[in-house]
């Protein structure tokens, strides 16, 4: 039997510091850096507690798992792959309970036109591609987010889009880190 590769990102703060989550290589997803998810969540530190998150293209769940670490209410994680809900399901049996998540299996732009729900924080961090097909996702994230709700969204420096009220909070390589 060959042993899969795992790699693994580390919670930043909150009851679940130091915690790993793990994810395999074929999953094919790019986690928010540790360097730029530090700075994120110092910038909304006040916005998590008791909050309501959404983690839309999930991925690993980091940031969604993070988010539970420091005091969010509920996080809702959506994903089209369903290797990427079971691997998020996998961390959060080993990391925290399950009460506090909702997983959904799921196209991200179908989810945010099925679903009723109000965020506090939104986490938007799609393939790299996506926005040149997919530009109108911040104006359907802005429509379920709460007032004063926030949208922390990633864009490859290359997508020239335009965002109203978008503030840089960092760059990484040909990655640009965004809130609104």
């Amino acid at each position: 039997m060959i042993k899969k590769k795992l790699n693994k990102i580390k919670i930043i703060s909150g009851k679940y510091k130091n915690s790993l989550i793990k994810f395999s290589n074929n999953l094919k997803i790019k986690p928010t850096k540790s360097i730029i998810k530090k700075s994120l969540f110092e910038l909304i530190k006040d916005k998590i507690k008791n909050s309501y998150c959404l983690d839309l293209f999930a991925g690993s769940g980091s940031l969604g798992i993070e988010s539970l670490s420091r005091g969010a209410k509920i996080v809702y994680f959506v994903d089209l792959k369903n290797k990427a809900i079971k691997c998020i399901e996998n961390n959060l049996k080993k990391i925290c309970t399950k009460e506090k998540v909702k997983l959904i299996n799921s196209c991200a732009i179908k989810f945010l036109k099925k679903n009723k729900k109000k965020f506090d924080i939104i986490f938007l961090d799609p393939p790299y591609n996506f926005y040149k097909k997919n530009y109108d996702i911040i104006n359907s994230c802005k429509k379920k987010l709460k007032k004063n709700g926030i949208i922390y969204f990633e864009n490859y420096k290359n997508n020239k889009i335009e965002i109203k009220n978008a503030k840089k909070i960092g760059k990484n390589g040909k990655i640009i880190y965004y809130i609104i």
